[in-house]
């Protein structure tokens, strides 16, 4: 504004005093105040500065009042596909830096292949020269896209003309609308490389956390929290009710980029996720297969399980899932699995388009697909066509999986119980188990538990197998025990009263088959319980006792299941701790089971006695049955 007035004032002064007198009677005040003064001649352009041009409005007309129109250039530029002839016609318009920025902009999107013979080329210098000369006169808007076609042609972050645009564009911050700062950032973020450009990142991200409130749209929201929302937390945060009042109008495809953005910054908000997830189910649209892969792999990064939106992309997901690519099936299953969310029709389905496209499945995809058909200890309808597929194709390529990808495919195999001794035998191997327990390891403990896993399973569901095996020094150290639960630490209070005597029931047991259970009791043929300690147990990694145990005696084991343990909305266990209650039947453990949603309904100790009771019952008359 005080340019203008400097401008307008600065003329006023400069008329003459004739053409006062004639053009107006009567003077302002601000003429009768200022003496009157010939009129001199201009020796050199009058000097304005470049905030008043900081418009997009400003008409094409008062820069360049020669040459055809702007729309008649913009037409001309646009209809041209070879990058030559845009530099042909460039030496005709390159004196405006707004045409010469255009010219740069349809450069860019025609230029597909030796980006850098056109950025070496001389008159693609006098372009950017031209830019460079009058960058404080470039539109808003044509700005933005001559930043982003320079990135596009691989311009050098080191490039002075770069560097030019880039600090015109850090001055202008405070005068570009917050929607374009919301295409900046998805602009500027993915190219920042050097430090100043890390330092107009950051200063644009502290102007839009002062102007956050000026978001209007999903548009400029969606694109603000897709790229800033890794630079700074603050603006996440504030930006949580703007999405809680824009979540009802976002396409599923917004919804999706706003989910990848909270999973890309590992942020599980809950409020943005349950509300993004009840306007996607309670939304009469069907939602297509890459939005619905890309929400799966967000939800299962961010451990984020809703059962309806599970539901609702399983059920979208299953008449489409031949058009999957062999990729995104298994990434898709794999999320499934991580959620332990068990959808029989959608399994049945991966199963069959497996079989169809075996050969297009790479030996990583295929194990990818048959560990999650483990977590949720799925057995496919065709279980032989498909397992005879499966050891078809994996039998000659298992050296080409990495020794996790091993891991995972055998215990899945263990699990699914179609394990044979040569994919234990290949496991079990030195040269494998030492790369996860023979020493310092940077890779998951959950592969040492696995392979201890293999290893029983080796030892008791597989007779015909003959070694190599897991040394017993090295189970000792796998999977430590953690801190009870509230299920866990109120089962043994209740064991404490049903077992008053304390050498009859023992507390956090650790067997030699690296499971872990939360009592062991032995009673004999009339149900009475045995000093535990009394008699040898070989099941017990620390056991000094020599006596044997008496006829007709059996040893039980407590084990509490907890929510985690079952697939979602169900009451069936996921494929591991099937796997764990199968290995403590098969050591010869009578195994009295402690389910979470049995013992919540329990409200007195009276009834948690009484229930624990009934179950050893139930286990005794099973076993006696058999």
């Amino acid at each position: 504004m005080a340019a203008r007035l400097v401008l307008r004032f600065s003329r006023l002064l400069a008329v003459s005093p004739s053409f006062l007198a004639s053009s107006c009677p009567f003077p302002s005040e601000c003429i009768r105040s200022c003496p009157l003064h010939p009129p001199r001649p201009l020796t050199s352009p009058l000097h304005t500065t470049a905030l008043c041009w900081y418009t997009d409005n400003l008409p094409a007309l008062k820069q360049n009042m020669n040459g055809p129109s702007e729309k008649d250039f913009l037409s001309m530029i646009q209809s041209i596909s070879s990058p030559e002839e845009l530099l042909q016609i460039s030496s005709e318009h390159c004196k405006n830096g707004n045409r010469a920025a255009a010219i740069i902009s349809q450069i860019a999107k025609v230029t597909e292949t030796n980006k850098d013979e056109v950025v070496n080329d001389k008159r693609f210098g006098e372009l950017l020269s031209a830019v460079n000369r009058q960058i404080s006169t470039i539109w808003n808007v044509r700005l933005l896209g001559l930043l982003r076609s320079l990135y596009a042609l691989g311009v050098d972050g080191r490039h002075h003309h770069l560097r030019s645009v880039e600090t015109e564009v850090r001055w202008r911050l405070r005068k570009f609308s917050i929607e374009i700062l919301g295409r900046l950032g998805r602009l500027i973020v993915p190219n920042a490389q050097t430090v100043e450009q890390k330092a107009l990142v950051q200063d644009l991200a502290k102007s839009v956390e002062l102007r956050w409130t000026e978001v209007k749209d999903t548009k400029t929201l969606v694109n603000l929290i897709y790229s800033l929302s890794q630079v700074s937390k603050t603006l996440l945060e504030r930006m949580e009710d703007k999405v809680l009042e824009y979540a009802e109008l976002f396409t599923p495809e917004e919804s999706r980029t706003i989910t990848m953005a909270l999973a890309a910054q590992k942020c599980r908000s809950l409020p943005i996720l349950r509300a993004l997830s009840f306007h996607l189910v309670h939304r009469n649209k069907e939602l297509c297969p890459s939005v619905i892969v890309d929400l799966m792999y967000a939800y299962a990064k961010l451990n984020f399980s809703q059962h309806e939106v599970l539901q609702k992309m399983a059920a979208d997901l299953l008449p489409k899932v031949a058009e999957l690519s062999s990729r995104e099936m298994a990434g898709c299953m794999r999320s499934f699995s991580t959620l332990r969310f068990f959808s029989l029709p959608l399994c049945e389905a991966v199963a069959q388009a497996c079989l169809e496209r075996s050969s297009s499945l790479t030996p990583s995809q295929l194990s990818s697909i048959i560990l999650s058909f483990a977590h949720l200890n799925f057995m496919p309808s065709q279980q032989e066509e498909f397992f005879s597929m499966v050891v078809q194709r994996l039998s000659t390529e298992l050296e080409s999986l990495t020794p996790p990808m091993l891991v995972d495919l055998v215990w899945a195999l263990c699990v699914l119980q179609l394990v044979t001794p040569p994919y234990l035998q290949k496991v079990l191997e030195p040269q494998i188990y030492n790369q996860f327990m023979g020493g310092p390891s940077n890779k998951p403990s959950n592969y040492s538990l696995k392979l201890s896993q293999i290893n029983v399973t080796a030892q008791l569901e597989c007779p015909e197998y003959r070694g190599p095996f897991l040394p017993r020094g090295l189970l000792t150290s796998v999977a430590p025990g953690s801190s009870l639960s509230p299920l866990q630490n109120d089962v043994r209070n209740v064991l404490r009263n049903v077992f008053p005597d304390k050498d009859t029931c023992d507390f956090s047991v650790k067997t030699v088959y690296c499971h872990h259970i939360d009592a062991e009791f032995v009673l004999d043929s009339d149900n009475n319980p045995l000093a535990l300690r009394t008699f040898v147990d070989p099941n017990v990694l620390h056991s000094n006792a020599t006596k044997p145990r008496p006829e007709g005696a059996r040893r039980f084991a407590v084990k509490s299941w907890e929510f985690s343990n079952f697939c979602l909305r169900s009451k069936d266990l996921t494929g591991g701790f099937a796997l764990c209650r199968r290995h403590l039947r098969a050591a010869g453990f009578l195994v009295v089971e402690v389910p979470y949603f049995e013992w919540q309904e329990l409200k007195s100790e009276w009834q948690k006695s009484a229930f624990l009771k009934d179950q050893i019952k139930k286990v005794v008359a099973e076993a006696m049955s058999v």
